[in-house]
C-alpha cells in the first residue's frame, strides 16, 4: 500500500510519545513506496526527529510516488532493511509464504512494519511469525492493513481480535488501534466498535487497520485462537495451544482461566461441586458399612449358646477376641 498522509502524520505522533527513541533498526516487510503531497507534513515529521528541513527534491519525490521507504527512514536516521522477491531495494530475498526468518535477521530490529502486505501472503501463520522472529525485545510492530471491503485488493482483510488474540497469545502489549477512513487522509482515528456506525461502507472503500504491538519478551511466537471460542472449545484441543504470560509459557488447558474471573469462578464451583458429591458418596458407603456390621454384632449376641459369655455386657476388645476365637472354632472344629 506505501506510506500515505496519515502514517507520516502517525509517525509524527509516536515520536512525541517517545515509540521511535530507542529505533535504530527498521525492518519493511516488502518495500514501499511514499506519497504525500503535503510538504508541510513532511517538514513538521523531520523536524520532530530534529532533522534538516527536507530538499525540495525529495519534497517532489514524496509528492509524486518516487519516493521510498528507504530514502524517508534513512534519512530520519535510521538503518533500513526490507524483506521483498524484488532485488532493486537490496532487499533480503524471502517468500514469505515459505521462508524462515535467517537466524542472522532474528530479534535484531527495533521497528517492523507491514504496510499493507501481509494481506497478499497465503500461509499468514508463517507471515506474522516472521514479523515477530524478526522484532527485538523491546522493539514495535506496526501493522497497516485492510479493514473494510477492498474489493479484490489482496486475499485478506483483517479485524482488531486479529490482533487482540495475537497479543494475548504472545504477551505484546497493543500501543494504540486505529481506523483510517481513507488513506489520503492526514490523519487516524483511535479505534471503537461504534465507528462503524458511521464509516461509508461501498465497493470503492479502503478502510485501514493500524496496529502498534511491542514485544516484551524474548520468546517463541505462539499460535491465537479466537477468544470468542476459547471456552466452548473442548480440552484436548486447546490443548495444542501455548499462551506466553509475563514472559513465561503456559499450556493452553488453563488459557481459559487467565484473568478472567468468570471462568475461574465457574472452575471452582466446579471443582466444589464434584468435592461435596464424592464427600457424600463416602459417607454413604461409611454409613453403609457401619450398619453391616452392627447388623452382624446383634446376629451374634441373639445366636449366643448358653454357656458363652454375654456379648452384651463386654467391652469392644473383649468382643473382638470373642469373635476370634469364635471363628476359629468353626475353622478348626
Amino acid at each position: 500500500m506505501g506510506l500515505g498522509p496519515p502514517v507520516l502524520a502517525l509517525y509524527h505522533q509516536l515520536k512525541g510519545v517517545g515509540v521511535f527513541d530507542n529505533v535504530k533498526e527498521v525492518m519493511e516487510l516488502g518495500a514501499q513506496n511514499v506519497w504525500c503531497p503535503k510538504p508541510e507534513l513532511i517538514k513538521n515529521l523531520f523536524k520532530a526527529f530534529r532533522k534538516d528541513p527536507p530538499s525540495a527534491e525529495l519534497l517532489d519525490r514524496f509528492a509524486n510516488w518516487k519516493g521510498s521507504g528507504l530514502e524517508l527512514y534513512t534519512a530520519l536516521g535510521m538503518n533500513y532493511s526490507c524483506t521483498d522477491v524484488d532485488p532493486q531495494f537490496n532487499s533480503i530475498p524471502l517468500d514469505l509464504n515459505f521462508d524462515e526468518v535467517p537466524i542472522e535477521h532474528r530479534g535484531r530490529y527495533d521497528f517492523v512494519t507491514n504496510h499493507g502486505t501481509s494481506e497478499h501472503i497465503l500461509n499468514q501463520y508463517n507471515v506474522f511469525k516472521a514479523v515477530h522472529d524478526f522484532t527485538s525485545v523491546g522493539g514495535y510492530m506496526l501493522h497497516a492493513v485492510p479493514f473494510t471491503v477492498h474489493v479484490e485488493h489482496g486475499f485478506f482483510n483483517y479485524q482488531p481480535n486479529f490482533f487482540e488474540a495475537l497479543a494475548k497469545y504472545n504477551s505484546y502489549e497493543i500501543d494504540g488501534i486505529w481506523v483510517g477512513p481513507d488513506w489520503q487522509l492526514a490523519s487516524f482515528i483511535p479505534w471503537e466498535a461504534k465507528l462503524l456506525d458511521f464509516l461509508v461502507l461501498n465497493s470503492k472503500t479502503t478502510h485501514l487497520l493500524v496496529v502498534l504491538l511491542q514485544k516484551k519478551f524474548d520468546t517463541a511466537f505462539q499460535v491465537p485462537f479466537q477468544a470468542v471460542y476459547e471456552n466452548v472449545t473442548p480440552e484436548e484441543i486447546m490443548q495444542r495451544y501455548n499462551i506466553v504470560v509475563d514472559g513465561d509459557l503456559y499450556d493452553a488447558k488453563r488459557i481459559r482461566y487467565l484473568s478472567k474471573e468468570k471462568f475461574v469462578a465457574d472452575a471452582i464451583h466446579h471443582e466444589r461441586s464434584v468435592a461435596n458429591t464424592q464427600i457424600v458418596a463416602l459417607q454413604n458407603e461409611a454409613n453403609t458399612q457401619i450398619a453391616a456390621l452392627q447388623k452382624q454384632v446383634e446376629d451374634l449376641r441373639t445366636s449366643q449358646s448358653p454357656g458363652t459369655t454375654d456379648l452384651a455386657n463386654v467391652s469392644g476388645r473383649q468382643l473382638l477376641s470373642a469373635l476370634s476365637g469364635r471363628i476359629k472354632r468353626r475353622i478348626f472344629g
